[in-house]
């Protein structure tokens, strides 16, 4: 159980599932509309506080990302087959950049979980690359679902 202070949910976890959604809405072929991307992501980002307070680790990944699907489903009108590949996608995407970053800074999780605003500095790289995917998609008309005719099956 991780307790996470005020300032990391408003400064970090909410903007993270904002462009995590919106991120990942655009990686499946969808224009969301702004303000439909910040209900979830504040409804997710304060899920992320409860989850990580009350649930153990690992059980807690899984139920965030049930949780984020589950808003995404009805809050942006999608597909459950949209609605899962974009959340797991950026989801994928966050991982690699935060295993990246812990094996090539040989950062201590201890000291980082230990610092608000060393946490906060943390979610940076990631949230960088998802903002930089969300920019890219938007203007240039870019997702997944163009590329892989599989994901236009699954996703509808």
């Amino acid at each position: 159980m991780d307790i996470m202070p005020i300032k990391v949910m408003i400064l970090g976890s909410i903007p993270e599932a904002v462009l995590m959604s919106w991120a990942g809405l655009i990686l499946m072929g969808n224009k969301p509309s702004f303000r439909k991307v910040v209900i979830v992501g504040i409804l997710q980002g304060v899920s992320v506080y409860f989850i990580r307070k009350y649930m153990g680790f690992g059980v807690h990944t899984f139920t965030i990302i049930l949780t984020f699907t589950i808003y995404t489903y009805f809050f942006m009108r999608v597909k459950w087959g949209v609605a899962i590949f974009s959340v797991i996608i950026p989801f994928i995407i966050v991982m690699m950049v935060e295993g990246s970053l812990l094996i090539f800074t040989d950062m201590n999780l201890v000291y980082l979980w230990c610092s608000d605003w060393l946490r906060l500095l943390y979610l940076l790289p990631h949230e960088i690359i998802l903002g930089f995917i969300v920019y890219i998609g938007h203007k240039k008309d870019i997702s997944l679902r163009n590329e892989f005719t599989w994901l236009e099956k699954i996703a509808g």
